[in-house]
């Protein structure tokens, strides 16, 4: 006999956005869409879906317990600073005589 899990009785309107954002992130390029992938196998589309929903929202509230932002494991921040960055730091250093005018 398998065991039958439910989610709890709730706010209708924050489970139907949760489970639009769990969509949405198993779709993304995110360490969510690793987990979405694992869930999906095991447990099918949909409750993958409420899992991923329920794992946001826990997300969510430790990030305002804790007053910090989110961090992705997957994504590379320094990169993407550096990536965003890099042609200003040159037209700077160009200006300011440190590096060559490039002819």
């Amino acid at each position: 006999m398998t065991a039958v899990f439910r989610i709890r009785k709730g706010n209708a309107w924050v489970r139907r956005l949760l489970c639009e954002f769990g969509q949405a992130a198993g779709r993304s390029r995110c360490a969510l869409k690793d987990k979405f992938q694992a869930l999906n196998v095991r447990k099918g589309h949909k409750r993958s879906i409420v899992a991923l929903g329920h794992k946001m929202l826990r997300t969510i509230y430790a990030m305002l317990s804790k007053n910090t932002h989110y961090v992705d494991k997957t994504v590379d921040y320094e990169a993407l600073m550096v990536a965003r960055n890099a042609p200003r730091w040159l037209q700077m250093l160009v200006k300011h005589g440190f590096v060559p005018a490039p002819a």
